[in-house]
């Protein structure tokens, strides 16, 4: 899907783990403590694969590699993102975010949030954030039959922003951080910057951004 830069941003799509908030430490540590849980010593090149994606799902998928099988019930009863990543007392907005937010609204703009992670630690670290009044729409986990790299998601999100326009991926910009995300969010038709991605995540983005600091449109 042919994309271009609009003139005015109209809807805002931002992923939460690693734009809106760091998490992903807190992601690697708790995965890791998991997975050894389950008998599993994992690597740290195993663990950083899982960034960008749902690592509830993927955790699993490396036990099933590795002949550990776990339900999906077992593996909930002791992976707790909830608590231990999105109510972490030291997690914190990115520098200049919240700025940005009030700036796009401001403006006019509507925001979303696009993730892959569980939409009720999605509401509670916004929530403790004092961001949760400026978001329009949540797109979480499990709010999608399909998620990242799939456009599932971003399309969801314009969705309920644009209630039916049907050009409303001219007038979004996507931020994400992740190749799955970055693949989403172009997939979609959504002009994307990536965030502080890796090399191949900002080669398939559109523009890529170091600091909401300096970020201008």
């Amino acid at each position: 899907m042919a994309r271009t830069k609009p003139a005015r941003i109209r809807y805002a799509l931002f992923d939460f783990d690693g734009v809106i908030a760091d998490t992903e430490p807190l992601y690697v540590e708790l995965d890791r403590r998991v997975l050894r849980h389950f008998g599993y010593e994992p690597t740290d090149t195993e663990l950083e694969s899982f960034i960008g994606l749902s690592s509830e799902v993927e955790s699993r998928k490396l036990l099933a590699a590795n002949g550990i099988e776990v339900s999906h019930d077992e593996y909930r009863a002791v992976w707790d993102s909830d608590a231990q990543i999105y109510g972490d007392p030291g997690l914190k907005p990115n520098p200049g975010l919240a700025d940005l937010w009030l700036a796009l609204r401001s403006a006019g703009a509507k925001i979303a949030v696009v993730s892959s992670s569980p939409t009720s630690g999605l509401v509670r670290a916004l929530n403790r954030f004092g961001l949760l009044s400026c978001v329009d729409a949540i797109v979480g986990a499990e709010m999608v039959s399909k998620r990242k790299p799939d456009p599932e998601p971003y399309l969801r999100a314009l969705e309920y922003l644009a209630l039916g326009d049907a050009g409303a991926a001219r007038g979004a910009v996507a931020f994400d951080d992740s190749g799955a995300g970055v693949a989403s969010a172009v997939a979609a038709g959504v002009w994307t910057v990536c965030y502080r991605g890796a090399a191949a995540a900002q080669a398939a983005a559109d523009e890529s951004l170091e600091d909401f600091v300096t970020f201008s449109w």
